[in-house]
């Protein structure tokens, strides 16, 4: 079958290319950078290294510990992103299906908390944390950034489970399932695309944190991917080949989990333009 080329499609290609290139751009020259030195980064941008330079990435985990920094935040990340999803749809299960006292009040008392910077909130969970001698601890820090993404969170899987037809609830109780049977084996498995764009959301703000993290924890075998790169920036230069090295390694886990997870995310998008 022959392709019609008309002016929306080319314009429709090219568009699609420029963005492909975009972004395809800024990795390639990271990851040849992660093998030069750091004169030839600078002088020749986009050429192959001419001597490829491995010791970097022996040199980035001998300066920062950068592999012990990636498990750190993927621990992190992943306990935070259960905490996350596990009182979200709870949560979000009960106000939708439910008729809950001020549940209106509920929902706008987590709007509002979004529209909060984070940067106005560090003062206070210092605070709380050293109250309860929590600093340097992954499991306190896991919590905070659970709290800090929940509302957003909520809302999503709320928006999703309030598209379920509640008849498919009425189906299961007739069938003798009971409530939290209904939303594991009911629910959860038709908003499977929500919660992998919830979890993929989460995951890429609370791997890429630092403010938090560069208060709450200072032992240096527990930090995160974010510390560790700012460990090669000094006073008196920064470390320009080593820091690329570094930073091919931190994003191995994001490409990973993305790649895993994309029909998912692609599915939760188009959601909305096949209802009905």
């Amino acid at each position: 079958m022959k392709t019609r080329w008309t002016i929306g499609r080319v314009i429709y290609i090219s568009l699609a290319a420029l963005w492909f290139l975009s972004t395809l751009l800024p990795l390639f020259f990271t990851l040849i950078s992660s093998f030069k030195d750091d004169q030839s980064i600078f002088t020749d941008y986009f050429s192959l290294p001419e001597v490829w330079h491995w010791e970097n990435y022996v040199k980035a985990e001998s300066m920062t510990n950068i592999i012990q920094a990636v498990f750190n935040s993927l621990f992190v990340s992943i306990l935070s992103i259960l905490l996350i999803l596990f009182v979200s749809l709870l949560g979000s299960y009960v106000i939708s299906r439910k008729k809950v006292p001020f549940s209106g009040g509920i929902t706008l008392f987590l709007i509002a908390a979004m529209m909060i910077p984070i940067q106005a909130a560090i003062v206070p969970i210092i605070q709380m944390v050293s109250s309860v001698g929590l600093n340097n601890n992954l499991f306190a820090l896991s919590v905070v950034y659970a709290g800090l993404n929940l509302s957003m969170v909520f809302l999503i899987l709320k928006n999703s489970i309030d598209s379920v037809p509640g008849e498919i609830d009425e189906a299961a109780t007739i069938d003798g399932c009971g409530l939290f049977q209904i939303l594991v084996c009911v629910i959860t498995p038709v908003i499977k695309p929500a919660l992998s764009t919830c979890a993929i959301i989460s995951f890429l703000f609370v791997y890429n944190e630092l403010p938090i993290s560069n208060v709450l924890i200072t032992q240096s075998d527990l930090k995160t991917i974010s510390q560790a790169l700012l460990n090669l920036k000094g006073d008196f230069g920064t470390f320009y080949s080593i820091s690329f090295a570094a930073i091919v390694i931190s994003i191995i886990p994001t490409l990973i989990l993305y790649l895993l997870a994309q029909e998912k995310v692609e599915k939760s998008l188009c959601a909305g333009s096949i209802k009905g």
